[in-house]
Order: C-alpha cells, then sequence, then structure tokens
C-alpha cells in the first residue's frame, strides 16, 4: 500500500511540475507578443504620421 501512495505522490508532483513550466513558457511568450504588438503599433502611427505630414506638405 505504501508504495502505491508513494507513486500517486511522484505521479502529482509531476503533473504539478509540468504546469509549472507550461505557465512559465506561456508567460513568456505573452511578454514577447505583448512588445511586438507595441513595437508594430508605434511604427505604425510613425508611418501615419509620415504620411499625413507627406500629404498636407508640411
Amino acid at each position: 500500500m505504501k508504495r502505491k501512495a508513494q507513486g500517486a505522490i511522484e505521479y502529482l508532483f509531476m503533473i504539478a511540475a509540468a504546469l509549472v513550466i507550461v505557465l512559465i513558457v506561456w508567460r513568456q511568450l505573452s511578454d514577447r507578443g505583448q512588445g511586438a504588438s507595441d513595437i508594430a503599433d508605434k511604427a505604425e502611427s510613425n508611418i501615419t504620421s509620415a504620411l499625413e505630414g507627406n500629404i498636407t506638405g508640411g
């Protein structure tokens, strides 16, 4: 009986470790995605303002 309990606890620890790794990876990828989104928004804003300046002759 004690061996089964030990095996079950080890199994639960493995699942917990896998979930922690998945959460860390997910957090890192979402942070990088947000940074890329910010860069794209700034670039779009710069291009729009440059085009508007050219259209108005400024």
